[in-house]
Formats: C-alpha cells, structure tokens, sequence
C-alpha cells in the first residue's frame, strides 16, 4: 500500500465536543473534510442519504463535497473529537483523504494524546499555533495510514522489539547480530528472531539491512560523502557488497543518487 507523502492540511475547525441531548448537526453540503473520532457513546450521521450508528472507537472519515446531517441518542451522549480541514498535495492541488467513510479502529490512547494536544493547541492560539496543529494533524493522518491501511498497531509492539529497533537506530554501523541483540533484550536467540518478525513483518538482517542503506541513501543524495565513504559509515566493509545490497533494497545502483554531484562519484 502506497501513502501519498505529500498531504498538506488546511484546518478550519477543531473541538472537543461533549454532546448534549439537543445536539444536532443540520443538514448541509461540507466543503471541507470532516475527521471525527468518537471516544464515548453514539449517534446517527447520515451522509449523503445513508445513515450510520456511530460509537465508542469508531472514526467517521467525511469527504468534502458529503451532505451530512446527525444527532446524538440521548440516553447515550458521545465525547469526540472533530477535525474540518482541506487537503493539498505540496503542489497545490486538492487530494481527498483516504480511508473509508467509517472505520472501527478502537480507542487509542496514543491517537486520543494527540486529537486533545491537537484540540488544545488550536484553542490556545499561541504564536505558530498553525504550523504545529497542522504538524499534529498530519502525525494523526499517518497513524491512521498505520491502522487503517496498513493495518499496523505499533502503539502495541512487544517493549523488547521498540528496545531492538530504537538500539538498530543509534548503532546501525556497528557489527550487529541477532544473538547480540536477543542478549541485550533477555531473549535466546530462535525466539526473539520470531519475535521481531512478527512484531515487524521482517528478519531483524532485512530490517537492518533496510534502515543502512536508507541512511546511505539519504548521505549520498545530501552529497556528504563518495559511496565508498556512505558504504563505510554504514558498517559495510565490502563495496562490491554494499553496491548489491543497495541495488536490491532500492532498485538502483547507489552511483545514480550522485547524479547532481558528480564529483563524488
């Protein structure tokens, strides 16, 4: 599943919304999207015709351009959170969200830290309140990319696998081992290599592999360094080695990021 990296938010509307019996929203035509997650209790949205019981963990993802109408059910009120904003591509252009009209993700405590961090930051209003409530916004967007689309709950990973990952990302040009690492977190050596793949999806070599040649990709596209130098600070000793496992990882040679620094090559 591919994310489109280049979402920019323009947000019109936020709140923390306790609903009271006679809460209502009127039908109207949004030329906005709408991003709700309901946190307790139900309600009745309808859009575009069709009506939906909304509860406890579940998100209403409303494009613009929806006819959208809701009311609460009394003897059971709903606490949400509601974001309207528009989205741009870095070029400009509308892009429309991508997740489905409805979605039961559950109540995140991760996902809820940032909807309020979010809702009290536009409340607040300090100085650059909007470059940070639409860096917010966008660190929800990706989570929900995580749990919706890629159907990934890193909130839940095993501590010992975020221990492994967070000691690959300090210490990636360094001899590392499977051994080495499964000592560190208390684990023999077979179980925790199970463990990390089906936290992960990946052997911890592949992930190794993966995370050393993107920093040497990110070196050589910077222009820092010749491939024989990003091939060193990257724990690998062999170039001929290092040029294949680039190739394999990123589908072309390393030579070819050092295309606007010619020198380096």
């Amino acid at each position: 599943m591919e994310i489109n990296d280049s979402l920019v938010p323009d947000i019109s509307y936020l709140i923390y919304r306790k609903c009271t019996p006679t809460w209502e929203i009127i039908k109207n035509e949004i030329s906005f999207n709408d991003l709700t997650y309901v946190i307790e209790g139900k309600g009745i949205y309808t859009i575009n015709g069709i009506s939906y019981e909304v509860k406890r963990g579940d998100l209403l993802c409303i494009p613009r351009g929806s006819i959208r109408k809701a009311h609460c059910i009394v003897d059971d009120l709903m606490n949400l959170y509601s974001a309207n904003f528009t989205l741009y591509t870095m070029e400009g252009e509308l892009a429309d969200m991508p997740f489905p009209l409805l979605s039961h993700i559950g109540i995140k405590s991760d996902l809820v830290g940032l909807f309020r961090e979010l809702s009290n930051a536009w409340v607040r209003k300090e100085p650059g309140y909007r470059i940070k409530t639409r860096g917010l916004l966008l660190v929800i967007i990706h989570r929900l990319f995580e749990l919706i689309l890629l159907k990934q709950d890193r909130s839940s990973m095993d501590y010992r696998v975020k221990k492994a990952i967070n000691y690959i990302s300090e210490s990636y040009a360094s001899n590392i081992s499977v051994k080495e690492i499964a000592n560190m977190v208390g684990l023999n050596t077979v179980y925790f290599g199970a463990l990390f793949k089906n936290e992960t999806g990946m052997l911890l070599n592949q992930y190794l592999t993966i995370m050393r040649i993107n920093h040497a990709e990110n070196m050589l596209q910077n222009g820092e360094c010749k491939v024989s130098e990003a091939a060193e600070r990257c724990g690998y000793k062999d170039l001929s080695h290092f040029r294949k496992q680039f190739k394999m990882v990123k589908g072309y040679s390393p030579s070819q990021c050092l295309k606007n620094q010619p020198n380096l090559v």
